[in-house]
Parts: structure tokens; sequence; C-alpha cells
């Protein structure tokens, strides 16, 4: 597994490959949680993308967080975009 730094970097590089491995690699954990989180499969997969997009978007988001393993990071974005959901549907 790739240090944090290096991690970044390949982010930073816009490293499709890499980033398809990532993706692949915490794809069931992460869905899994999402699944439980949101009740729908559907949902889930978005919460997914959601995550995934803004880690591609704004890499720096992983290097200015105290998470040094990337799996930790994306669990808490996970977990985060679905309270920031939720905040959304209650203010409507």
């Amino acid at each position: 597994m790739m240090n944090k730094p290096e991690i970044i970097d390949r982010l930073l590089k816009r490293d499709q490959l890499y980033f398809s491995k990532l993706y692949t690699q915490y794809e069931d954990m992460l869905k899994n949680t999402a699944i439980k989180l949101t009740g729908s499969e559907i949902n889930a997969e978005n919460l997914l993308f959601v995550t995934f997009k803004k880690l591609w978007e704004s890499p720096h988001s992983f290097a200015a967080s105290n998470d040094q393993l990337i799996s930790t990071y994306l669990m808490k974005q996970i977990v985060y975009n679905h309270l920031y959901d939720q905040r959304k549907q209650k203010a409507r």
C-alpha cells in the first residue's frame, strides 16, 4: 500500500489507472457502509460516486486531512456526504 504522499502525488498527476484501482479496492467496503446509512443500494451508489468524484476533483482535501490512510478518509467522506444530504433534505 502506498503512503499518503504517494497517493496524493498520483491523484494530483491525474493518474486514471491508479484512481480506478483505488475505486475497485474500496468500492465494496464503502458501498456496504453506504447501504447501511441510506437503506438503499441506489442511494449508496450515488453516495459512493459523489465521494470519489470529490476526491478526484479535490485531492488536496485528502492532503489537508489528518487521516494517514485513504480508507479512513474515504469512510469519513461517505458518512459526511450522507449527513450533508440528510441536512439538505430536512431543509426542504
